[in-house]
């Protein structure tokens, strides 16, 4: 019990003190209020939703060139794919909206009314004043510019329920049920995905410190997690995995494949409140561990490449694959309703 009050103590707080979220919730509010006030009709409500994915299309994109991701041109030929794949994605999204007549019910309010346009408005400040505000946070977590790319897919799902089910409700005559459905699930959406997206970042704070680096098949590796948060985590499991990786390199291109031969994976501690702490850990590596490695080159994907490669050296193609083993350990902390935290550390195996 206490520990219930003290989490959502610990929540109310952070909520509170988070003015990006609360802009956004005040600026649902506000499209609410117009929505009734005006009577508008769900063409219209989807229409400034639409704008408001666009506006968050354009700071994602944004942001994928300011992450810290330190492969430039991947990062910059991610956040072009991006640009292209969501604006394709929303250009048949306005076309289907446009051309539905289910959607077109109660008052005919134009996409260029000035309350429209003031919504519009008030979305890209809540979003700009949002990208200004959770730069610096954003700036210290170790980002994945996949994950960055995904979040505003997810925010876009109420949509995806409203033109599966929306059609149906109108036609059965319940356009006001069509509508509260929709903005209830769009503001839902909106906050919760906001707040993952802008979760304080602790994985920087998740150290790992072993025994030695260098080890032998069959040693026992020595370990400590140190933990240092800065708040209560909840999660469902904190877990240690030793995990070897195949990798492997075609000599024409810098072009990789990594396959997983190997994961031993143990669970320290189950459910509860991490705090900061330390952890102490032991975790076996399998005396055949090499001899797996050699096994797993001969089979799959990276056997049929070499064959491959041996095949058209016959024909005086000289194509060459690089295979190294890479070894480390992992450690997860298993939050629910969220993205698992991570950290690894490498180890050599000789």
């Amino acid at each position: 019990m206490v520990n219930s009050t003290l989490n959502y103590e610990i929540f109310v707080q952070r909520f509170l003190s988070d003015h990006s979220t609360l802009f956004l919730i005040l600026s649902n509010f506000i499209m609410i209020f117009f929505a009734i006030y005006e009577n508008w009709n769900l063409l219209t409500i989807m229409f400034i939703y639409w704008c408001q994915s666009v506006i968050i299309g354009v700071f994602t994109f944004l942001k994928i060139l300011s992450s810290k991701d330190p492969a430039t041109m991947n990062k910059i030929g991610t956040a072009f794919f991006f640009l292209v794949h969501y604006g394709g994605f929303h250009l048949g999204y306005f076309t289907f909206l446009i051309a539905n007549p289910f959607f077109v019910t109660g008052s005919s309010a134009s996409f260029f009314d000035f309350t429209v346009l003031i919504v519009v408005i008030v979305f890209f400040v809540n979003h700009l004043y949002s990208f200004l505000y959770n730069r610096k946070k954003d700036a210290n977590k170790e980002q994945n510019i996949n994950k960055i790319m995904m979040f505003p897919y997810v925010r876009i799902i109420p949509m995806h329920l409203t033109i599966v089910f929306g059609s149906y409700l109108v036609m059965m005559g319940s356009p006001h049920l069509t509508l509260l459905l929709f903005l209830l699930l769009k503001t839902f959406a909106d906050v919760t995905m906001h707040i993952i997206e802008h979760r304080e970042s602790i994985a920087s704070k998740i150290l790992i410190t072993l025994n030695k680096n260098s080890y032998s098949p069959g040693e026992i590796i020595i370990g400590k997690l140190k933990l240092e948060f800065t708040r209560p985590v909840k999660a469902k499991s904190l877990k240690v995995a030793f995990i070897a990786e195949k990798i492997m390199t075609q000599s024409s291109s810098n072009e990789s494949q990594q396959d997983i031969f190997y994961q031993d994976e143990k669970i320290l501690f189950g459910e509860k409140n991490y705090e900061s702490g330390t952890y102490d850990f032991t975790i076996q590596i399998p005396k055949d561990i090499l001899i797996k490695s050699n096994e797993f080159s001969q089979t799959g994907n990276f056997g049929r490449a070499q064959k491959m490669a041996e095949k058209l050296q016959t024909w005086s193609i000289n194509v060459y694959f690089q295979v190294v083993d890479k070894f480390y350990i992992k450690v997860i902390l298993d939050i629910p309703m969220s993205l698992d935290i991570t950290k690894t550390y490498d180890i050599t195996i000789s």
